[in-house]
C-alpha cells in the first residue's frame, strides 16, 4: 500500500495565488487567462544518438504517443504529452496519478537516462487573445503565429527566468515550464505584464 501512495505536492505558488480578475476592466473581457497546472508528473528521458530509434519506439509503445524526432517539437494530447527538448531528449508530462518515472523505467531500455523532475518544475497555462503579446514582452524568441506554431516547444528566458514554452493550440494556448524556485517570480512577472490587457487568474 505504501508503494502506491502519492503524497499531495505543494504548489510553488502557495500563499500568493489569488484567483480573480486583475488589471484593466475591458468591455470584451480580460485578454489574458493564467493558471497553474498542478499536480503534474514531469520526467526527462535522454538517449545516446545510437539509441534514439530504440527509445522513440519504446516511448511510443509505453505512452501511445510517437515522439517527434525533430527537436523543439511536441506530440500528444497531454495524457501524456512529449516535448522534444534536444536530440534524443524529451520531457514526458501527464497529470500526476501514478509513478510515471517507474513506469517508464520498466518500459524503456536500460541505456536511457531517466530523471524525475516533477518536484522541480512549476507549470503555468497562459491563454487569451493577448497571450502572444505578453510573451513577446518577456522573451527574445519570435512568438508570431507564423513562426511559433502549435506543437512547438522551445527553451528560452521569460522575464529573466529560464523556461520551456509549449504551444498547445493556435487560440493561442501556451504551457510554460519553469524551475520551481523561479515559479513565484515568473507568475508575478506574467501577472504584472498582463495588467494592461486585463488578466483572469483561475
Amino acid at each position: 500500500m505504501a508503494d502506491d501512495l502519492i503524497l499531495a505536492r505543494r504548489s510553488a505558488l502557495a500563499g500568493i495565488f489569488e484567483p480573480g480578475d486583475h488589471g484593466t476592466n475591458r468591455f470584451d473581457g480580460p485578454g489574458i487567462h493564467l493558471t497553474e497546472h498542478t499536480p503534474f508528473s514531469v520526467v526527462q528521458v535522454e538517449a545516446r544518438v545510437d539509441a534514439i530509434p530504440a527509445l522513440a519506439e519504446a516511448l511510443d509503445a509505453a505512452t501511445g504517443t510517437a515522439p517527434s524526432l525533430t527537436p523543439n517539437q511536441s506530440a500528444g494530447n497531454g495524457q501524456p504529452r512529449l516535448l522534444g527538448t534536444g536530440t534524443g531528449k524529451w520531457l514526458v508530462i501527464e497529470p500526476e496519478h501514478r509513478d510515471l518515472a517507474a513506469c517508464l523505467r520498466s518500459a524503456i531500455p536500460d541505456s536511457v537516462a531517466i530523471t524525475d523532475l516533477s518536484h522541480a518544475r512549476a507549470i503555468f497555462r497562459l491563454s487569451g487573445r493577448d497571450a502572444r503579446t505578453l510573451l513577446a514582452k518577456g522573451c527574445s524568441i519570435d512568438i508570431h503565429p507564423s513562426e511559433f506554431l502549435t506543437d512547438t516547444s522551445r527553451m528560452t528566458g521569460v522575464f529573466h527566468a529560464p523556461a520551456l514554452i509549449d504551444c498547445r493550440s493556435a487560440e493561442p494556448v501556451f504551457d510554460i515550464y519553469v524551475h520551481r524556485s523561479y515559479g513565484a517570480h515568473l507568475f508575478e512577472s506574467l501577472l504584472d505584464g498582463a495588467l494592461e490587457y486585463g488578466c483572469r487568474i483561475f
